[in-house]
């Protein structure tokens, strides 16, 4: 059985000026459905039509690649910039790496 698709998108990106930082804007008529999700899992409404993550541990490229996964899951359109998918990537480099 195939997920119907909801008419929302998502286009995550890093924050301009909070360097781990991310946002997501939100567009389509069923915008709110995004929206909710997102909430559930953390992220701050800023505008009607954006919300932030923001994260003490600085982990945000994680949440927000897991996010967009969840959001694709359910049928929403999710974009992940390229100035992101190079932070998610950054990001998890250390993870290849053995530590003493």
């Amino acid at each position: 059985m195939t997920t119907p698709s909801i008419n929302a998108h998502v286009r995550l990106d890093t924050h301009p000026t909070h360097t781990s930082a991310v946002t997501a804007t939100l567009t389509g008529p069923q915008a709110h459905v995004a929206c909710t999700a997102l909430e559930a899992d953390g992220w701050e409404a800023v505008t009607l039509n954006t919300l932030v993550l923001a994260r003490i541990d600085h982990e945000e490229p994680y949440w927000a690649e897991k996010a967009a996964q969840a959001l694709t899951a359910e049928g929403i359109t999710t974009e992940i910039t390229p100035r992101l998918r190079e932070a998610i990537d950054e990001e998890w480099k250390w993870a290849n790496y053995t530590m003493p």
